[in-house]
């Protein structure tokens, strides 16, 4: 069959006629983006969200061609923003810390720092720019091998690391690891996520002169996982310091679930002995508890 004789695939729209894919793109990729900006979605995220929706868009147009012969241009656009993804990708970006904004930060502006003369206009080292990049690789590198050498033995452990240092989804990961998904995380993602946190930190202390902070407060256990100082919120309150909470419950009174939820911690009652007391669902109200203590947490930090 030669090229003359190939149909390209047409698709109705109420603004423009029938037209292809190509120009389909061509004329809701500008308008998608604006839109996409106006609803807070970052630069860097822009193209591979554009990219996610409008792959959306095509495989529904191969299923249904006249998709949008009666959609309007915004209804169109507002399909691909629909279906962009911008939850997983921000999850995605929420579970580690990139080194990309600190090097763009400290390089911002400074042309010697691209270049090997020793002479790098504020900065600390006294090599040219690239060896850092070399030696934070290196230390990288080392955290990586010691964490591998280290869970050898447990195929769990080393899916856990992996997860924890790429983008692959945490359901993917579990069932790689044969496990639930919540089970798998709590027993093998939380204990290797404290000690890469460690080797990390390691890493800096060793490069860094930073004198430890020193407490006399009693130390808290360590599956809290907090600082040495910390005092629970609750622990503060049974010890007199009461005017966070009750400035809390004040700010909170007009609003009937969070109030509620956040007198019943101040109580100290149950879940479902606070939502019984309230006429509330017991199972829709664990996440207003659950919030009130995110809130006591905040007032009392």
């Amino acid at each position: 069959m030669s090229a003359s004789q190939l149909q390209v695939a047409v698709y109705p729209t109420s603004w423009a006629g029938e037209i292809t894919f190509e120009q389909l793109y061509v004329d809701l990729a500008s308008y998608a983006t604006n839109v996409m900006k106006r609803n807070g979605i970052q630069p860097h995220q822009l193209e591979e969200c554009l990219q996610i929706g409008m792959m959306a868009l095509w495989e529904q147009l191969a299923a249904q061609p006249d998709f949008i012969a009666e959609k309007t241009r915004r209804q169109a656009v507002f399909f691909i923003l629909a279906r962009c993804k911008i939850s997983t990708i921000r999850d995605q970006e929420a579970r580690y810390d990139r080194l990309e904004p600190l090097v763009a930060a400290e390089w911002h502006g400074n042309g010697d720092e691209y270049v090997i003369t020793g002479l790098e206009h504020h900065r600390s080292e006294t090599w040219a720019a690239w060896a850092t990049h070399v030696d934070m690789r290196a230390d990288i590198e080392r955290i990586m091998h010691k964490l591998a050498a280290r869970y050898v033995q447990s195929f769990k452990h080393l899916v856990a690391l992996y997860f924890l240092t790429t983008e692959v989804s945490r359901k993917d990961a579990a069932v790689l690891a044969g496990m639930d998904s919540w089970r798998w995380y709590q027993r093998f993602v939380l204990p290797v996520q404290a000690d890469l946190r460690y080797e990390f930190a390691q890493v800096f202390l060793e490069q860094h002169d930073y004198s430890q902070p020193t407490c006399d407060d009693p130390i808290v256990p360590a599956p809290t996982r907090r600082c040495p100082a910390y005092r629970s919120w609750r622990e503060q309150y049974q010890r007199g310091h009461t005017s966070p909470a009750e400035a809390l419950a004040v700010a909170y009174r007009d609003t009937p679930c969070i109030g509620a939820a956040i007198q019943a911690q101040i109580n100290g009652v149950s879940y479902a002995a606070a939502a019984e007391a309230h006429g509330r669902n017991p199972l829709t109200f664990r996440k207003h508890m659950k919030r009130a203590a995110r809130l006591l947490d905040v007032a009392y930090a």
